[in-house]
């Protein structure tokens, strides 16, 4: 099998470029720009492309060459960039999506999945909000309030009617809120989660003022990966479009301190009660019921303590 990734230099890319590769699928990953920061030992040692996703005809070309089976469509602007610069937001997580589909269909690629997010759900009201945190599904009603919201329920719509109008498959994964190794450096105030531990483990203080009580579903970065990994690789057409992709619990943030401080006894840190600890405004935080997920492709996301547990691991052997 051949899969060609978008964004794979980025966060979540590098991880499921590895997990392509011990998968033993052929792999070319492409990426706006040539950084390595995130994964030295690909440098010269994979199979790499420069190739936006705004740019169509240098897509076309690109992906023509390699005659992909698979699309994985990470490539996007974060949340803060696009609410910054909304046509950008517009341009890179819409028109992007759009010329990958269009590129899939014109070189007959089997299937493209796309990554989406829990933002597609948009504002997060009643039942599914705090205190109760009843797990959204994929059925219930999408409020989208941001660009980044609005760009990933596009997407999704527009992936989906090229399934239905010849293809190719698509497939739309929403995760929940993802922490782990390379957040911090790249995805700044998106970050704070991962900070918490990078900070701990480098024994930095961590102090948060509000939010202890705040409830989200909390995602490891190589279990995203994996995810997306077996989606792509699944060998029967999936049997949806839309898939959720978390633990289905909201673990308070005082929470997720509490484990990270038996990981790491030596932390210092200090988080004061209430909600919303990224000033969002907006209520985004939930849990996100998997159970689709893991009947049509095989995903169970492990316990946030061992998932942690990895992620301290892996920051003590870079150190």
């Amino acid at each position: 099998m051949r899969v060609a990734v978008t964004g794979a230099l980025g966060v979540n890319g590098v991880f499921v470029v590895r997990g392509l590769l011990q998968a033993g699928v052929e792999v070319l990953a492409t990426n706006w720009v040539e950084d390595y920061s995130l994964a030295p030992d690909f440098e010269g040692e994979i199979d790499f492309r420069l190739a936006d996703v705004t740019d169509r005809e240098r897509l076309h070309t690109t992906l023509r060459g390699f005659r992909p089976d698979v699309v994985i469509h990470l490539a996007a602007i974060l949340p803060v960039e696009a609410q910054a610069d909304p046509y950008r937001g517009y341009t890179v997580n819409i028109m992007g999506t759009a010329n990958v589909l269009a590129v899939a269909r014109d070189i007959d690629v089997n299937r493209v999945v796309f990554t989406s997010s829990k933002a597609a759900y948009g504002e997060v009201t009643g039942i599914h909000a705090h205190p109760r945190y009843q797990a959204l599904t994929e059925d219930d009603a999408v409020y989208p309030k941001n660009i980044y919201d609005h760009a990933k329920v596009a997407s999704e719509g527009l992936g989906m009617n090229y399934q239905r109008t010849g293809g190719p498959e698509f497939a739309a994964l929403r995760f929940a809120t993802i922490f782990g190794p390379g957040k911090v450096g790249k995805h700044g105030p998106m970050s704070q989660i991962s900070g918490i531990v990078e900070d701990a483990v480098a024994g930095r203080p961590v102090r948060i003022e509000q939010g202890g009580d705040q409830g989200d579903d909390y995602l490891y970065v190589r279990d995203a990966a994996a995810a997306i990994v077996a989606a792509a690789l699944h060998e029967k057409p999936l049997p949806h479009s839309i898939y959720n992709i978390g633990s289905g619990i909201a673990r308070t943030l005082f929470h997720y301190a509490d484990i990270v401080r038996t990981l790491v006894p030596t932390a210092d840190i200090k988080i004061g009660p209430g909600l919303d600890p990224m000033g969002f405004g907006v209520s985004y935080y939930s849990a996100l019921n998997s159970n689709r997920a893991k009947e049509d492709f095989g995903f169970e996301a492990p316990e946030l303590a061992s998932a942690l547990h990895d992620y301290v691991e892996t920051l003590k052997e870079r150190t």
